[in-house]
């Protein structure tokens, strides 16, 4: 089972999609919070690995991928398979790639960079890299004032 960080860094990855003109069309596990990307079908399985989330573009029909990575997540043998075949998966018929969004909090930045050069896509043109700052992530709070304390 997904950990709560990890699902609200896949909500902020599927965010940017939808911002970026996908409609999300599966998503893995539940979205918090009521999310309705919570009853989409589990995104299917290319070349062994299976994507977060996916979406397409109407205007284009352009394919988009979604990760989402915790810090302990990044740097793993299953990580380096999904990045390089989603990172490298190229539109049938076409020579451009399939967009691919990875989403991490930004405690994790370095490690991706490790990763990301490791596989060949650090500077690839179809990677869009979110930064998800921790305090926004983290199991504790996820924004909420009622893990604070706070003092009237």
């Amino acid at each position: 089972m997904p950990s709560s960080t990890h699902q609200w860094l896949l909500v902020w990855a599927a965010r940017r999609m939808v911002k970026d003109g996908f409609i999300v069309s599966g998503f893995d596990g539940s979205a918090p919070r009521g999310e309705e990307w919570s009853s989409l079908p589990t995104p299917f399985t290319f070349h062994g690995v299976r994507a977060d989330v996916w979406g397409q573009r109407k205007q284009d029909q352009m394919v988009a991928f979604g990760e989402a990575k915790t810090f302990h997540d990044i740097d793993t043998a299953h990580t380096r398979r999904q990045l390089e075949v989603l990172g490298k998966t190229k539109m049938k018929g076409a020579k451009v790639c399939c967009l691919l969004y990875i989403a991490v909090p930004h405690s994790a930045v370095y490690e991706l960079d490790r990763v990301l050069i490791d596989v060949g896509l650090l500077r690839a043109k179809n990677l869009v890299r979110l930064h998800i700052p921790d305090i926004l992530v983290e199991e504790a709070s996820h924004g909420s004032r009622q893990s604070y304390l706070i003092s009237v």
